[in-house]
């Protein structure tokens, strides 16, 4: 079975320390932003064997992109397959505006 590398990128990056900052800080939940970051994590690392699983975004211009989307409890991880790479580009909450993050990420 083909084994997929994962490329975090410094944007998905910096909103996984955004949601564990969130909770928390502004939820005083050290605990679940631990979990929640650590749950995340994993799913990213789930995608390296067949990450095609997922659907592309429901977005037409996202979809032309090849983005696809996988989920964590309230989190969407937006990715890109490149060859044999995985690039993760976004780590939203499900209540953002996430298209207009997205467009703006790929300069649509």
């Amino acid at each position: 079975m083909k084994q997929y590398r994962i490329k975090i990128t410094e944007l998905a990056e910096q909103d996984l320390e955004n949601a564990g900052d969130y909770i928390a800080l502004e939820l005083k939940n050290p605990t679940a932003a631990l979990n929640t970051v650590k749950g995340i994590r994993l799913q990213i690392n789930s995608l390296s064997v067949f990450p095609e699983r997922n659907e592309l975004d429901e977005d037409y211009m996202l979809a032309e992109l090849g983005v696809r989307k996988d989920y964590y409890k309230n989190y969407k991880i937006y990715y890109v397959i490149d060859a044999d790479t995985i690039y993760i580009v976004r780590i939203l909450h499900m209540l953002v505006d996430s298209r207009a993050r997205l467009y703006r990420t790929f300069d649509l």
